[in-house]
């Protein structure tokens, strides 16, 4: 079978040999970024129509030891950052259409490391995540923790970068 192959109006996916896969499992991380929210907003019509249930995973980084040095307390840091993170949990759980099954969770540490262990902790057939782009390199696609998800991810992986905007073209800072 060919591209040309695919199916019109008339013909649907299911007689072209192709169909919609099927992921009744799916792993979310999301961040507080436009990228999360971005892949959020991809996912979840799929969820509702494939009636799959979605994990959403926050995953709390260690405080930057730099703010130690600025007069922070890192533990004070850190307890705002964990409620930070919770609460934009709760929020984005609690704007998914009612129909959808839900479940959140909320992790400390490295946020590859904490996708990975998830991962091989429990049973997902799909993970879909947001990617930054921040480095130069592979991170000009990819942020390093998609990058480092992708590379080692047991299941499918939807990484989904949002599209540049004309002033990220332009080489401003957005």
């Amino acid at each position: 079978m060919s591209v040309a192959d695919e199916g019109t109006e008339e013909t649907g996916p299911e007689e072209t040999g192709f169909d919609w896969p099927r992921y009744p499992r799916i792993l979310v991380a999301i961040d507080e970024t436009p990228a999360a929210a971005f892949a959020l907003r991809h996912v979840v019509p799929y969820a509702v129509d494939q009636r799959s249930r979605l994990t959403l995973l926050s995953v709390v980084p260690e405080p930057p030891r730099s703010a130690a040095a600025a007069g922070m307390s890192l533990r004070q840091l850190a307890d705002q950052m964990e409620t930070e993170a919770a609460t934009h949990l709760r929020e984005v759980a609690a704007k998914l259409p009612q129909q959808l099954s839900v479940t959140t969770v909320l992790r400390h540490g490295d946020p590859a490391e904490e996708i990975l262990a998830l991962l091989a902790g429990q049973p997902f057939d799909l993970l879909c995540m947001g990617a930054r782009g921040r480095g130069r390199v592979t991170g000009a696609l990819l942020g390093s923790v998609s990058t480092a998800v992708l590379h080692h991810s047991p299941v499918p992986v939807i990484v989904l970068h949002p599209p540049l905007t004309a002033r990220d073209r332009s080489g401003q800072m957005s």
